[in-house]
């Protein structure tokens, strides 16, 4: 099968996230408890709000300081807002590996400080081709609205795609729109997957 574009995930697979030191960051600026930190901070509600781009980062910032009573400044925030990410060596170096071959694309739900910070701070991500971001784009993995601006993107039929994820609901909206999809679980075992389905690593 002649593949020709592999789509990665940021979150999760390309790069680590650890939501809690941006949490504990917050209770201790706050003194207010983590449950209360995290319902308030980071409801699901917000977060989708951020990742569809309806909520830019200093309206997130305004409204923590409204509802916490923290006192940061634009920088304090993005400094703990960015230390929730941690690049994912363990597969990173596929980038590097398969750029030359493939096209590579990054389909992620995030936020623009997010997303900044990464293509400024990790090399490995230069040898991306393409990137498709939900708050630029206006909609989140699973809907098929993301995977089909992605294949537009990269001028790619589904069958010509291999598609990677941590999430088993963003794994099954790939296959159902008929790309190859690799539920990911550590870094070694994609190595195995991608080279199971074909693709030289």
């Amino acid at each position: 099968m002649g593949f020709r574009l592999v789509i990665f995930d940021v979150g999760g697979v390309l790069v680590r996230l650890e939501p809690q030191r941006f949490i504990q960051k917050l209770a201790g600026e706050s003194g207010k408890s983590v449950e209360e930190i995290t319902r308030i901070a980071i409801a699901p509600t917000m977060i989708e709000s951020l990742e569809l781009g309806r909520l830019g980062p200093k309206q997130f910032l305004e409204h923590l300081k409204e509802q916490l009573g923290i006192g940061w400044s634009f920088e304090e925030f993005t400094t703990a807002w960015n230390g929730i990410l941690s690049e994912n060596t363990d597969t990173t170096w596929l980038l590097q590996r398969m750029h030359e071959r493939y096209q590579l694309l990054a389909m992620s739900n995030t936020n623009v400080l997010h997303h900044e910070h990464i293509l400024r701070t990790w090399p490995a991500f230069s040898h991306l081709h393409h990137w498709v971001a939900s708050y630029q784009v206006g909609y989140r993995k699973p809907e098929p609205e993301i995977y089909q601006f992605a294949l537009r993107q990269a001028d790619v039929p589904p069958h010509a795609a291999v598609f990677v994820d941590d999430l088993e609901g963003h794994v099954a909206m790939a296959r159902r729109l008929g790309l190859t999809a690799i539920h990911f679980t550590d870094g070694l075992e994609l190595e195995r997957e991608l080279r199971a389905v074909g693709l030289h690593v």
